[in-house]
């Protein structure tokens, strides 16, 4: 990174943060890292049960996006709306769900939820769905298609 990155400024990894601690995973031989992007690292969710889920994590630590300098939160939201078009047009959703929480991990960073008709309880956030059902893990075969398919639009 260079003076000019706005991911750049700000301080480094918190050794408390488990967000810090999987973005120092994070890179070409984590199978569920997908790209490096302008401020964030995308990567697939370890729960597929609405597959292609993604987070966005911004690179380094910051608990509240409002405390993100300008250059910094429209470089973030950049990487948001090309992650989204890349599961957009790998994926072919209905709708993608936007979230941008903290109050469990405290560090910056976006779900992006492909949704589908067939999703049960599809007008609702996946939030409200029982813990049992979302946190399914992600069999190696449908996670390496997904990141395949994702890695190939975000660089195209």
């Amino acid at each position: 990174m260079n003076e000019h990155d706005p991911a750049a400024a700000g301080p480094g990894p918190a050794d408390d943060c488990p967000a810090c601690a999987r973005l120092r995973r994070a890179g070409p031989g984590d199978p569920f890292w997908l790209a490096d992007l302008r401020a964030g690292v995308a990567v697939l969710h370890k729960h597929q049960r609405y597959p292609g889920w993604c987070t966005l994590w911004l690179r380094r630590h910051a608990e509240h996006t409002a405390d993100l300098d300008r250059a910094t939160q429209a470089a973030l939201w950049e990487d948001v709306a090309d992650l989204a078009a890349a599961m957009r047009a790998a994926l072919g959703p209905v709708r993608i769900n936007y979230e941008n929480l903290g109050n469990v991990v405290p560090h910056v960073h976006w779900h992006l939820i492909p949704r589908r008709a067939e999703d049960p309880d599809p007008r609702a956030t996946v939030w409200v769905r029982p813990s049992a059902e979302t946190e399914c893990g992600c069999d190696e075969a449908l996670r390496d298609d997904l990141v395949a398919r994702l890695r190939a639009r975000l660089r195209g």
